[in-house]
């Protein structure tokens, strides 16, 4: 009998981790199922951007074909501005879409070292002129024979710049799109040629990377590296928000909507990717799984209360903007220490 109970005693060590690390596993499938729902409903929003763009190009080319003596765009501002309107509204909006859906993910894609090269390409990089060594190689090539040679990142740099008419390079004219007698900051007709070479290489990336995301195994590791590099980065956000329009107005990029918003998605997607890993932390150390918790309840908290006050109509200041970055970057440099703990409870060998 003594021996039976040894040998019952052996099994259940063997049996119970290898069951507990099939859970994990399965919780980890869960966070890949979170970024494929975000990033098939990203593709449906990139494929209607690239269709607007398309019809917006062959409306131009039309114009070029039928009236050659004409600016096609002023030709069609004037003349179709009731049939502009609505294609270029829908245009934005869906690039509204695309991004929220990919501010819901980006945490975890640009943490994973595996996914990272896509937020470099789409949402976060530049040019290789400006960052040799932080940028995506890749090639922008227009109908017109121009070519772009790695010209920064595809959301912010190009599509945005170009659908809000904040470069000029990428700008046709400016246009009065809501009728009110005033052209103001984002009302502008793109370029023909760059506005459908974006808008292509925007589906083209949002596709492969989400053939990255389904090919993706997660592991422990993956998901407290992404912790782990995501979290200190909430200063360098705030930084592009006091650039922004919304404050100071040097940026041309984040006229679309207000960087606080990338900011929530980047901590709520964070905070998810947590929720799965948090029970395994819970079963070595509840009180450490507990200050983290709250860590992340804090930190969204108060990027809530900033972005709802400024939804309200409060205008900060550049001095203001950066006391609110030091307080969001020291809460999330305080949850990142309370991360790394976590990681070295599991024993856990990351990267550094």
């Amino acid at each position: 009998m003594k021996h039976v109970l040894i040998v019952l005693s052996l099994l259940l060590f063997v049996v119970l981790p290898a069951a507990a690390q099939d859970a994990a596993e399965a919780d980890l499938a869960g966070i890949r199922d979170y970024l494929i729902v975000h990033g098939d409903q990203m593709q449906v929003s990139t494929d209607a951007i690239q269709a607007d763009a398309q019809a917006y190009f062959d409306r131009v080319q039309q114009v070029i074909d039928e009236h050659p003596n004409e600016d096609p765009y002023a030709y069609l501002w004037n003349e179709y501005s009731d049939e502009l309107v609505p294609l270029l509204l829908h245009a934005k909006q869906s690039w509204i879409l695309a991004h929220n859906d990919y501010e819901l993910v980006e945490g975890i894609v640009a943490g994973v070292p595996s996914l990272a090269f896509y937020d470099t390409w789409i949402d976060a990089g530049s040019s290789c002129e400006e960052a040799p060594d932080e940028c995506v190689e890749w090639t922008l090539e227009l109908n017109d024979g121009r070519v772009y040679e790695s010209p920064g990142n595809i959301f912010h740099n190009l599509l945005e710049t170009t659908l809000w008419g904040t470069v000029e390079e990428y700008t046709s004219m400016q246009a009065d799109l809501d009728g009110d007698g005033q052209i103001e900051l984002g009302e502008a007709l793109p370029e023909a040629n760059m506005f459908l070479a974006v808008a292509m290489a925007m589906n083209q990336a949002t596709a492969e990377m989400n053939q990255a995301i389904a090919a993706w195994e997660p592991t422990l590791e993956d998901t407290f590296t992404a912790l782990l590099t995501m979290l200190p980065t909430m200063g360098e956000y705030f930084e592009e928000w006091k650039l922004s329009s919304f404050i100071t107005g040097e940026d041309p990029r984040f006229v679309a909507q207000t960087r606080l918003v990338d900011i929530k998605g980047i901590a709520t997607s964070l905070d998810v990717i947590y929720s799965y890993v948090d029970p395994l932390v819970a079963a070595q150390d509840a009180a450490l799984d507990e200050q983290i918790e709250s860590g992340f309840d804090e930190l969204l908290d108060f990027l809530d209360q900033v972005y709802t006050q400024e939804q309200v109509g409060v205008e900060f200041s550049p001095e203001e903007a950066d006391f609110l970055g030091t307080e969001a970057q020291g809460m999330a440099q305080s949850l990142a220490a309370l991360v790394a703990q976590a990681a070295a409870a599991l024993n856990l060998d990351l990267e550094p």
